[in-house]
């Protein structure tokens, strides 16, 4: 199916006809369930939160993908070039525009859609139309349903487009047995930390902000009416907004209920704000930029491994596995995890040199590492050339001393 006809294509099933771009409710079992783009933009205005997503998002995103066949027990191959829907999933975008579009969605709303949207001419897809989960129903198709797919049949609806299983590739995130669709960090926590710390956030702008702390306005004269308290009152707030100098007489006392800045700023409050956000998407807290003094060049070297171990993970084997899922039988998609895994130089060379001296790596297998060029037979005669020095000199036939008869 081409990308015209996907933009075009009219369901068989009588419903209302929407655009594209409409706001359209998650659906589980005729229950509707919206989290709309503003409160998914609102999260994301919570530093911690952009951070933790961003990272996840653009570090799934980044990493290059293979596809690996094996056939009939022949040794497995990797595939050259690597298949489209892998190289580019949705050409004009580049792969990593994609993917972390996929991702994000997946961490956020705990689904990624994308519509299959071009076929090769054996029928694997070539190419998909990422849709927001938003905007994706997805349901069983009930036996007294008119509908274009056999009772049972999970069906998704897009803009008012039916598709069926095997037009959708849907990444599904953590969920109950059997559920049609995944649980995301919005359901799981807006109306927990994600509204707290938004809120924590507001309360700190305001205060930063107006710059009046909680107190008590004292009017000392007795005859003082309702009216002349409110218009000091008004008058002292007045002054603040504007920050110029207010004028009491003699009457009239401010007594502040002081905070310093760190109460200005709720700053512990939001440090547990952050640990929670940390937890919530599988983060060291280092990683949101938490002060943690004691950290040293092994423990940030662990954190990275335990970051691929404990949190990229599960996001990753439910991408390769999606994938593997719409390419042929014995073909399977991997993320290559080298750039992530990928030590400093020092620690590579060394590798290396394990690898050369015990015969398990050639310098060619080497150098393919380090993207570099094979060695040309120059180069390779040069090295050579370098290493027999320290090899142990082999004495010409000429050279061999003759041993006397005893």
């Amino acid at each position: 199916m081409g990308l015209g006809r996907l933009l075009t294509r009219q369901a068989s099933t009588p419903a209302q006809t929407r655009s594209a771009g409409a706001n359209f409710q998650v659906v589980i079992d005729g229950n509707p369930i919206n989290y709309p783009s503003s409160i998914y933009r609102g999260a994301m205005t919570i530093p911690g939160a952009w951070r933790a997503a961003l990272l996840i998002s653009d570090l799934l995103g980044g990493v290059p993908w293979d596809a690996y066949r094996s056939r009939g027990g022949n040794p497995i191959e990797q595939l050259d070039p690597t298949p489209l829907l892998l190289e580019q999933p949705a050409p004009p975008d580049t792969r990593m525009t994609t993917m972390s579009s996929l991702a994000l969605d997946l961490v956020w709303h705990g689904n990624a859609v994308g519509v299959i949207a071009a076929r090769n001419r054996d029928g694997w897809p070539t190419a998909l139309v990422p849709v927001p989960a938003e905007q994706v129903g997805v349901r069983r198709v009930p036996d007294n349903a008119v509908a274009p797919l056999p009772p049972g049949t999970v069906e998704y609806q897009v803009g008012g487009l039916s598709f069926a299983p095997w037009e959708v590739l849907h990444i599904k995130g953590p969920c109950a047995p059997g559920a049609l669709r995944g649980f995301g960090v919005l359901e799981a926590h807006l109306d927990g930390t994600l509204n707290l710390a938004m809120e924590q956030a507001k309360q700190a702008a305001s205060i930063s902000r107006h710059g009046v702390p909680t107190g008590v306005l004292k009017v000392s004269n007795p005859d003082a009416t309702e009216g002349d308290l409110r218009e000091a009152k008004e008058g002292w707030l007045r002054s603040q907004r504007d920050r110029t100098v207010a004028a009491l007489n003699s009457t009239t006392e401010f007594e502040p209920l002081s905070w310093n800045p760190e109460e200005l700023q709720l700053v512990e409050a939001r440090k547990f704000s952050l640990h929670e956000l940390a937890l919530i998407f599988g983060l060291p807290l280092s990683f949101l930029g938490a002060d943690q003094a004691s950290r040293t060049y092994s423990n940030i070297e662990q954190e990275a491994i335990n970051l691929l171990k404990f949190t990229l993970g599960g996001h990753l084997a439910r991408f390769e596995q999606t994938f593997s899922q719409h390419m042929p039988r014995g073909t399977t998609a991997k993320a290559n995890l080298d750039a992530i895994l990928r030590a400093d130089t020092l620690s590579r060379y060394r590798a290396h040199q394990i690898g050369l001296t015990a015969g398990f790596l050639t310098r060619d297998e080497v150098r393919e590492l380090e993207d570099r060029p094979p060695l040309t037979d120059e180069q390779k005669a040069e090295l050579d050339r370098r290493a027999l020095p320290n090899r142990d000199p082999k004495p010409h036939p000429d050279e061999v001393p003759e041993v006397e008869p005893a």
